[in-house]
């Protein structure tokens, strides 16, 4: 056996070159049972309004990242005026973090989890 350092190009002409063939997988993979009467389905419809939230949360943060650079660079800029940017900055961080956990932007966490995920949110766009 042999071993070589490759590059994902090198790897993907050698299995060209063995003729790989890849199975197609041609049925749904949705809905998905858990348990008994328990589906999870939705993943790319459900709580629409939630995934617009975490969407304009996240341009919020971009938006935020720029403004707390160009404060950072600004000689002028009080030290304590910095710590308050990074404050309201790591909270929004904070909520978009728990905000894009697998259960949170599938739509499939529970609704009391869902409206902590939304306060979260909604108070760290507050503080930016």
């Amino acid at each position: 056996m042999r071993f070589i350092q490759s590059t994902p190009q090198t790897y993907v002409n050698a299995l060209k070159k063995e003729q790989v063939e890849w199975p197609v997988k041609q049925d749904d993979f949705f809905p998905y049972s858990s348990d008994p009467h328990w589906y999870w389905s939705g993943f790319y419809s459900s709580r629409p309004a939630f995934k617009k939230q975490v969407r304009d949360a996240s341009a919020a943060w971009g938006a935020h990242s720029k403004l707390l650079a160009r404060k950072a660079i600004d000689l002028g800029t009080k030290d304590n005026e910095i710590d308050s940017i990074l404050k309201a900055h790591h909270s929004l961080l904070d909520g978009l973090g728990v905000s894009q956990h697998h259960d949170a932007i599938t739509g499939t966490a529970k609704q009391y989890v869902t409206n902590d995920y939304s306060v979260r949110l909604w108070k760290g766009v507050d503080k930016s």
